[in-house]
């Protein structure tokens, strides 16, 4: 959540920030404190000074955020809010904002985490502008801080925090379907199995999260699941609920 802070103090901490605005930091994985500070603050640096400028926007980020999204809108903003075209400041921060659709989509690379650590810090020296820079240093500190949470992506295909729609999958829960067919009608992709009264399975290999199956469902049987899975059956059953 984005908060804009004004009259901030020259120099105060994180867990004074957070007071002011009356938000409760238990829970929070990261903020992010935008330009000209441009950096992240995890809980075990929420009680250290830090300088501001006044007037900034803190965003926080709790157990349900992704960070590799997270630093994708970062990057975008940063990107799109200077008129910078040197090479550093323009194409490298296109090169770094393309690596990292990729990696939010399923499409990452093994060699993506390196060739952001290879651009990042040569962007933070070479671009010409503070927002070049900032993008530069938000990736770099951003892989110390949350790298293995965005390797993850590449090397086992999972978003942790559940939110990245690339990584969801959908699932038709037992304790709730009826076995009506209505989702079987939709789905036009066969990515659905079931006959009435038999509770219906997802085909994973086979969906292409349309939506049109949770959309249609009268029961609300049919969710979307991050890292962790409801236990499904791998076929058709007969139905609890008649």
């Amino acid at each position: 959540m984005d908060y804009a802070i004004s009259n901030t103090p020259s120099a105060t901490t994180v867990n004074d920030l957070l007071a002011t605005l009356g938000v409760d930091p238990s829970g929070l994985k990261a903020v992010w404190l935008s330009l000209p500070a441009a950096t992240f603050a995890t809980p075990d640096r929420f009680g250290d000074e830090m300088t501001f400028a006044d007037g900034i926007m803190l965003r926080t980020y709790d157990e349900k955020s992704c960070m590799a999204d997270a630093l994708l809108d970062i990057v975008q903003e940063l990107r799109l809010s200077t008129e910078c075209t040197c090479t550093f400041g323009h194409e490298g921060g296109f090169q770094i904002a393309t690596i990292l659709t990729d990696i939010c989509s399923k499409k990452g690379k093994p060699g993506d985490i390196a060739l952001l650590r290879d651009l990042a810090p040569v962007m933070a020296v070479q671009s010409i502008c503070d927002e070049g820079k900032a993008l530069g240093r938000a990736v770099a500190q951003a892989l110390d801080l949350f790298g293995s949470e965005i390797k993850e992506h590449i090397t086992k295909k999972v978003c942790s925090a559940g939110s990245c729609r690339a990584f969801q999958t959908y699932h038709i829960l037992v304790s709730k379907c009826i076995g009506c067919g209505k989702c079987l009608d939709v789905c036009e992709d066969d990515a659905i199995l079931g006959k009435p009264k038999f509770v219906h399975v997802v085909v994973q290999k086979n969906c292409t999260q349309c939506n049109r199956c949770l959309e249609v469902c009268p029961e609300g049987a049919i969710i979307t699941a991050g890292a962790e899975k409801p236990k499904t059956p791998p076929k058709p059953i007969p139905c609890k609920r008649r």
